[in-house]
C-alpha cells in the first residue's frame, strides 16, 4: 500500500527529530553554564492587599491610588472609586 509506508516515513522522521533536540539539549546544557536571573529582574511579584475588599493583588499589575504619601493598591476599578469616596 502507498499510505502505509508513507505513514512509517513520517513516523520515523518525527522520532528522529525528537530524539535530535533530546540529544542537542542535552549536550548545549552541559557545556553552556546555567544563566540564573539577577535578583530583583524581571517583573515583581511582590503583594499588597486591597484595602475595601481584602484581596491580595500583584503590585506590578494593580491599580494605584496615592493619598496621604502613602501608595494603595487595588483589584478593581470599582474597589479604588470606593476607596476614594469614602
Amino acid at each position: 500500500m502507498f499510505g502505509g509506508w508513507l505513514v512509517r516515513l513520517l513516523i520515523a522522521v518525527l522520532i528522529i527529530r525528537a530524539l535530535w533536540g533530546f540529544f542537542a539539549g542535552i549536550f548545549a546544557g552541559a557545556s553552556e553554564p546555567r544563566r540564573r536571573p539577577k535578583s530583583g529582574a524581571g517583573k515583581s511579584f511582590a503583594l499588597a492587599r486591597d484595602p475595601v475588599c481584602g484581596t491580595y493583588v500583584q503590585q506590578s499589575r494593580a491599580l494605584e491610588a496615592r493619598t496621604g504619601g502613602q501608595v494603595h493598591y487595588f483589584c478593581s476599578e470599582k474597589c479604588r472609586r470606593t476607596f476614594m469616596e469614602g
